[in-house]
């Protein structure tokens, strides 16, 4: 289960639901300079005489630079932008194969990916990573903890995601993640670096809301269960396809 996968897939036919597809696919602007990104749809909505009529999206959303760090953006995607997950469903897998472990002989890693998969927010399609914000910024981590009550207490919801256990998933915008850590970084100086760096030109910006990292309510909390596992062996992972044994000549025949 770590390297392939059988995919049941289900087919529906609806023509609306066709032509509601581009709503689903998202371009990507990312940032050169801090790696900050944004989301936006290949098509909207155009409502009219009560009906949903969908089209082509407009420009792009983004300016020239970015307004954190001034850096150019590239664009990508596009990429599936809506969630991928059925939270239910997963829930309910999870709780059925708890009940029956003894039949699983892989039960703590499929117990571990279904945790993950669902405590991860289902409208946030692209993860960010910490330890890469920190390193643009060169300043000190601030704990999981802290960073997760931040963002609770600014308002917005994080978790953390199936794919990376350090990757972090939140609906909060790029312009309040950079701001929470100037905050942060004003608790915790850095020391002085190159007026042409993306993290000094983020640092030279005052923040536009004053972050707490007081525990939140709801906030990260002790995990009973473990979300990844280390790999059974050493050099885990897929091995060569199998062939024909190669044949070792005798030196007289070389």
């Amino acid at each position: 289960m770590d390297f392939y996968i059988r995919v049941f897939v289900r087919i529906f036919t609806s023509a609306s639901t066709v032509k509601s597809s581009p709503l689903k696919f998202s371009h990507v602007y990312q940032c050169v300079g801090c790696n900050s990104f944004h989301l936006q749809n290949v098509g909207r909505i155009n409502s009219k005489d009560k009906r949903n009529i969908p089209l082509p999206n407009f420009c792009p959303t983004v300016p020239q630079e970015c307004s954190e760090c001034g850096g150019k953006f590239v664009m990508g995607g596009p990429i599936w932008s809506d969630p991928i997950h059925d939270r239910d469903w997963a829930t309910s897998i999870l709780s059925n194969i708890r009940a029956t472990s003894g039949l699983y002989e892989a039960y703590a890693k499929i117990s571990a990916i279904l945790t993950s998969v669902s405590e991860e927010l289902p409208n946030a399609p692209l993860f960010v990573s910490l330890h890469s914000i920190c390193a643009t910024l060169k300043c000190t981590n601030p704990t999981m903890v802290m960073f997760h009550s931040a963002i609770r207490n600014a308002g917005y919801q994080i978790s953390g995601s199936h794919a990376d256990p350090l990757a972090l998933k939140t609906d909060a915008p790029m312009s309040v993640i950079w701001d929470i850590m100037r905050c942060w970084v004003k608790l915790h100086p850095v020391k002085s670096q190159p007026e042409n760096l993306p993290g000094s030109r983020i640092l030279s910006q005052e923040p536009q809301l004053q972050a707490s990292f007081s525990q939140a309510t709801g906030g990260l909390v002790a995990r009973k269960s473990p979300r990844f596992l280390p790999n059974p062996e050493k050099h885990w992972g897929p091995k060569m396809k199998a062939g024909r044994p190669l044949k070792i000549l005798p030196i007289d025949k070389l």
